[in-house]
Formats: C-alpha cells, structure tokens, sequence
C-alpha cells in the first residue's frame, strides 16, 4: 500500500523527541521504513539504520536527524511551579502561553506557561521580553503534576494541522526529513539502487551530539547525503530566497563535494525534479559539517526542505516538497 504523504509526516510530527531523547521517534520509523528494507538495527548511541542492499558499487548514507528543540525541568518552585533549561536553540518568545507537556516517572503531566495579563502587569514590563529565567510551567491543574521532577523532559504540546495544502506543527524540522527516507525506500522498490544504501536516522544534532558522526565513521561510506531543514519564504533582503512548495534545496558550498553536488543536480534535471540552489559559504549548521571529516573523509552532500518558522510549535512545511526530496534521493541511489 502507497504511503500517504501527509499522514505520514502528521505522525511524525506528533511524536516528542528531544535530543537524547528520541527512541519512541525512533520505534515508529522503524515500523514504518521496515517493510522496504532489507536489515535494520541501532548503533551504540542510539541512532537507527535501515539498510538497502544494491547492486554492491560501494555505500551512500542517508542521513536524516530524528530529535527535536526541547526543554528539561530545572528547578520545582513552590511545589507546582517548574523552570526550564532548553535542549537545542530557542526562542523564548515562543513559550509564552504555551501548552506543554512533562513526561514524568509516572507518566504525563500537562502544564500551562502561564503570563500575567496586561490589565496586571507593570508599566515597565509591558514592553521587555523575558527571558528564561522569567518563565515558568504552572502544574497545579494537572493530577500528575506533583510528581515532574528535576531533569524531566518538556515539550510543548502541540498537534500538527493542515493548511491549504500544507502542514504545520512542531518538529517538521526534521521529521519531514524523516518522512522523505522512508519515502525513498519506498520508492526504491521500484528503483534499482546500485549501491547499498543506508537509511541513517540519528539523534542529538540539534546538540550538536554524536548521533551521525559515529555511525558514518561505523560504516565506513564512500558517500553521504544529508537530509534536513532549511530557513523558507524568508524575507530578509539578505537571506538566500528559497520558497517553500518549490522543491528541495541543493546546497553548494565548501563543505559540500562539489562533484557529487554537481551529479545530483544533473539527474534532478533529466528527470523533472523540482529542487531550488541554496549557498553556503562556510559551515552549513548540520550534520554535513561532521560528516564529511569523518574516517579519511565522506563525499557529501546536503539537500534540504523548506520550512517556515523553524524552530518554533508552528512550523510549516509542504508535503510536495517532501516527495520531491524523495524523489531526488531515489535518484540518486542510482548515480555510478
């Protein structure tokens, strides 16, 4: 049965995985990419690999990150009160009247952050953004709440939902990611990959953790390609303009080979794959940079999707972008 694309990246969504974090992401991708492949297993830090034997001309890694921005609990003030440390980059404009979730040792808490409303606050507060040490989760309506403790996880919660078209939701970076893999080995029952592919869904990047880094040193592959998220409709005169709905983005720049950059792009255009050129011009913030130092170096390369608001509960990704990835990496299992 053909995958729906949507539903797919839905669930993925809706999953909690903060860095370190991720085994219950990484149960249902499992599950989901297990009929396409022909062996899956987990590496010491946790990171999960499906793979995809070939025609044996050599090893391409797929690599998508599976954890997610987060928070732990800090400190209890006053018995239902929690402060939070975040796990990744945040915004702590975000959080302010958020929903949140704590998955505690008897298991999930709800929690508001609460805000004083303007009818209360100071004249000198209505116009500053508090910063963390200014916010705090208010348990005392939840039945679990007395049992968070110091060192829980948070996240806010938070369900994905469609709009026109497309999606949004918390974590599309980088389930979407995800979901593209496991899109692509589903495509490659149809495409005959001459090399033997790994599906590499790792943890801890938004950390910058050793998810990736061990398991492409592992294996040992002559190439890698990274899948993750990039900055979409973004309009700073500045910033590289790459639109959301308008395909992957191939990047270029030093950390990326240029020769297999090069071939990806050729086989995207002979065969209609919408993708968009994205520069960077020192270190690209994923787990390329890494990648392509590991062992005596990896040929890599990084594609990425567009989403909206990143790093936010609110983040907007069009699923048409996520098969076009997928295409594209299926494509390229193919290239000599």
């Amino acid at each position: 049965m053909k995958l729906d694309v949507k539903e797919l990246i839905k669930e993925f969504s809706s999953l909690d995985g903060p860095s370190g974090y991720e085994e219950a992401v990484l149960k249902v991708i499992e599950k989901r990419i297990e009929p396409f492949v022909d062996k899956i297993w987990y590496n010491k830090v946790g990171t999960l690999v499906a793979e995809k034997r070939g025609l044996g001309k050599g090893k391409l890694g797929i690599f998508a990150h599976a954890d997610e921005v987060g928070h732990v609990i800090a400190k209890i003030e006053d018995g239902l009160f929690a402060r939070l440390e975040t796990i990744g980059g945040v915004d702590p404009k975000i959080m302010f009247a958020q929903r949140v979730k704590v998955y505690t040792r008897k298991g999930m808490a709800k929690g508001v952050i609460g805000v004083l409303p303007p009818h209360l606050q100071k004249e000198e507060h209505r116009n500053k953004v508090p910063g963390f040490d200014k916010i705090f989760v208010d348990l005392s309506c939840s039945e679990l709440g007395r049992y968070v403790s110091v060192g829980d996880i948070c996240v806010v919660d938070m369900k994905p939902i469609e709009l026109d078209g497309k999606l949004c939701g918390k974590a599309m970076d980088n389930r979407a990611g995800c979901a593209s893999l496991v899109l692509t080995a589903e495509l490659l029952q149809t495409v005959r990959n001459y090399q033997d592919v790994y599906f590499i869904f790792s943890g801890q990047e938004e950390i910058a953790g050793p998810g990736a880094i061990s398991i492409a040193y592992e294996l040992k592959l002559d190439r890698a390609i990274v899948v993750d998220v990039t900055h979409g409709d973004v309009k700073i005169p500045q910033f590289v303009q790459i639109k959301v709905g308008e395909g992957p983005a191939v990047c270029v720049g030093p950390s990326i080979d240029r020769e297999f950059q090069n071939k990806l792009c050729e086989v995207a255009q002979k065969n209609n794959v919408k993708t968009q050129i994205e520069p960077a011009p020192g270190r690209s913030g994923t787990d390329t940079d890494e990648i392509q130092l590991t062992g005596s170096g990896i040929r890599t390369a990084l594609i990425s999707i567009p989403v909206m608001y990143m790093h936010t509960p609110v983040e907007v990704v069009d699923p048409k972008d996520v098969e076009e990835t997928a295409r594209l990496l299926a494509l390229a299992t193919t290239i000599e």
